[in-house]
């Protein structure tokens, strides 16, 4: 028996209609957590009287990695499939696991000074910190209210979010088993979902997701961004 399996562009789309409401499942269990609803224009207030550096030799690398990274994280627009002697393969799979790479430090390596919790920490300890001894960061609306207690609960929320939409995926079998490690705990799986393509599929499914991540870090970024100084020079 053949295990590469013919499927027609029927059975394709199938399996794609049936991978796109498990992202969508995915995605709402984590916006479940979002209840914080902040409109309208808001602006960030950085403020620091104690007798030190805005920033720490530490937290300057780690604004600087942090933004440069989160601003090259590229997401899937598309997935191109072309026909090749009577199957079917997405054309731009290299694409695809360059987005799965591309995210690993943010959310799947702990140790990394970009992970988003590490990111969520430093952004929460800033958020109404006592300014003669931290850098304090305060929130603004355009109202003129200061909601800087409503944005840092807010953060948390989209922080909980993630949390609960990386609980549903398996980051742990792409980056340990495949892209990054090669774990023999995973290698019956491998061997498997590669031959059979399934494989195409879990790189998809994921990829797909992580856009949702980045939308979900957005703030964070912002609040970094505006630290990050210099910017990247020209030719």
């Amino acid at each position: 028996m053949n295990i590469l399996q013919k499927e027609s562009p029927a059975d394709i789309q199938a399996k794609f209609d049936a991978i796109n409401k498990d992202i969508v499942r995915i995605i709402e269990k984590g916006h479940v957590e979002l209840t914080t609803i902040i409109s309208g224009n808001i602006s960030f207030r950085y403020v620091i009287s104690a007798p030190r550096d805005l920033l720490t030799d530490f937290e300057r690398a780690q604004s600087f990695c942090f933004v440069t990274k989160y601003e090259s994280l590229p997401t899937v627009d598309s997935v191109n499939i072309v026909e090749h002697k009577g199957r079917y393969f997405p054309n731009n799979i290299d694409d695809i696991k360059h987005v799965l790479n591309e995210y690993r430090p943010i959310i799947q390596n702990q140790g990394d000074s970009v992970h988003y919790q590490k990111i969520h920490a430093w952004c929460h300890k800033k958020l109404g910190a006592d300014p003669t001894r931290y850098l304090s960061i305060t929130v603004q609306h355009e109202s003129g209210k200061d909601i800087t207690t409503e944005f840092r609960a807010s953060l948390a929320e989209r922080v909980r979010a993630v949390r609960k939409i990386l609980a549903e995926c398996e980051f742990g079998y792409i980056y340990n088993g495949i892209l990054q490690h090669s774990d023999h705990q995973y290698t019956e799986r491998f061997w498997k979902e590669y031959v059979n393509g399934e494989l195409n599929y879990v790189f998809i499914k994921h990829a797909t997701i992580l856009g949702e991540i980045k939308d979900l870090l957005n703030w964070h970024y912002r609040l970094f961004n505006t630290l990050t100084f210099p910017k990247m020079g020209s030719l």
